[in-house]
């Protein structure tokens, strides 16, 4: 014989056998298993010993009134977490006040009418698991978080220990390790010889993420469109990415020129703001690869300072280097695992004080995008600020800034600079990417606005 199923377990409290059966013939009928006590203290016991779903409690009581008996359930861990519906024939505001104050959920009043009763009743209970099921999957996300936190160290760990051991060494079978020259975040970069040709190159290996190991197919995927996407930009103020693949550990690495010089990030710290020639000698460039990159349909996604390098060729002429197009998105892509996964560990890849409005609320996005991001940068070069900054630098408060939050007028903080060139920086920094004009109409309209005529593709 089948046991039969019910709806939920629900103990009822209350010493008036009238209320009593009625209570326990209407939650039967609808399925429910009904259990009574008559007392504080035996609804104690009941509740501790096998706790149910919810709770019905009158307050008038022998011994131990309704409104004790929820504050020591609400004290107690195994029962806390209980809804308790008071239901009783007190009806004053302040009795009404006193049993929310000490737990309950909800108050009816008697006499009560059978709909209410099982709408409540119904209403309650799928809160109630609601909220448990909220609390499961907030106790997995921290337990994936913590493995995660876990993973990353220990990979951190094993990719310090190998990036030291590393120069001296031939990757693919064709680039020989031979010093250190930066790292950071993503991972390490070496200056190289090419062992057949002699060329010396720059070879950036990534450090791997947690769980993101490259043995996976997945991985190995997402990092072969990455390569793929970066060598797609063939411009002179691009910075050149000459190969890619795997090393013999399994990690990721680009192959890329060797680079001379300093970035605009270690330019605006020496001078803080630069003068309006300069600043368009450094982005004109910028959004001319830009509107190349776009045209090809790839979307850089994390513009800033860093990321902008003023490389001095072997002639000793200055040239702007956009570099880092590793992690851009590749517009068009039908493999869905990329536009998934380019986040990394669930994070967004970007630099979120140079980040645009859509996609800090997760909409869709284009090359517009990029030309907000430029708009910030060109706004700090000529101002010495970031338009948009928050003290807490939480993602939450950079996010509301940008989605709300206009930026202070340009010649409110240098008074000297023209009119059209901050006309020219806020369009570029609309909030609606419908506003905002392509990185090429950029170009065009800060040399009309400059009144000069600069070449767009050197410095």
């Amino acid at each position: 014989m089948s046991t039969p199923k019910f709806k939920a377990d629900i103990l009822i409290v209350d010493d008036t056998p009238a209320n009593l059966e009625l209570l326990l013939r209407m939650l039967r009928e609808q399925s429910y298993k009904a259990r009574v006590t008559t007392t504080g203290a035996m609804a104690l016991a009941a509740a501790r010993l096998s706790p149910p779903e919810l709770i019905m409690l009158d307050i008038t009581m022998p011994g131990m009134d309704g409104y004790e008996v929820c504050k020591q359930l609400k004290a107690d861990e195994r029962t806390k977490d209980i809804p308790v519906i008071f239901i009783s024939a007190l009806d004053e505001p302040m009795d009404k006040v006193k049993a929310f104050n000490v737990g309950g959920v909800d108050y009816i009043t008697k006499p009560f009418r059978f709909e209410e009763v099982i709408a409540r009743v119904e209403t309650h209970l799928k809160i109630s698991r609601l909220q448990r099921e909220l609390e499961r999957k907030n106790a997995e996300l921290q337990r994936k978080n913590e493995e995660l936190i876990r993973l990353n160290n220990r990979a951190r760990m094993i990719f310090n220990a190998l990036s030291e051991a590393l120069p001296g060494q031939v990757i693919g079978s064709k680039y020989k390790l031979e010093s250190k020259i930066g790292s950071g975040g993503f991972g390490v970069v070496y200056k190289a010889q090419h062992v057949d040709i002699r060329h010396t190159v720059a070879v950036k290996i990534f450090q791997p993420k947690g769980s993101d190991s490259l043995a996976n197919t997945k991985a190995k995927e997402r990092f072969r469109l990455e390569g793929i996407s970066a060598c797609r930009i063939n411009h002179i103020n691009a910075l050149q990415v000459l190969d890619f693949g795997l090393t013999e550990e399994g990690l990721p690495y680009l192959v890329m020129e060797l680079l001379n010089g300093h970035t605009l990030k270690q330019e605006l710290r020496q001078k803080t703001r630069l003068p309006l020639a300069r600043a368009l000698q450094i982005i004109l460039p910028v959004c001319n690869v830009l509107s190349v990159a776009h045209a090809a349909g790839v979307i850089h996604r994390d513009i800033k300072p860093d990321n902008i390098f003023l490389h001095t060729s072997s002639e000793g002429e200055e040239i702007v280097k956009v570099v880092d197009f590793g992690i851009a998105k590749i517009v068009g892509e039908v493999v869905d695992l990329d536009m998934q996964d380019l986040t990394v560990a669930g994070r967004i890849v970007g630099t979120p004080v140079y980040m645009s409005p859509e996609r800090l609320s997760n909409q869709s996005y284009d090359g517009k995008s990029d030309v907000y991001s430029v708009g910030i940068m060109l706004y700090q070069m000529l101002s010495g600020q970031l338009p948009f900054f928050s003290r807490e630098k939480d993602l939450l408060s950079i996010a509301m800034l940008h989605l709300t939050k206009e930026p202070p007028r340009l010649r409110e903080i240098v008074p000297d600079i023209p009119p059209a060139i901050e006309q020219v920086v806020l369009l570029a920094l609309a909030k609606d990417p419908a506003k905002r004009p392509t990185a090429k109409e950029l170009m065009e309209l800060l040399v009309k606005a400059s009144g000069e005529s600069v070449t767009a593709t050197r410095a």
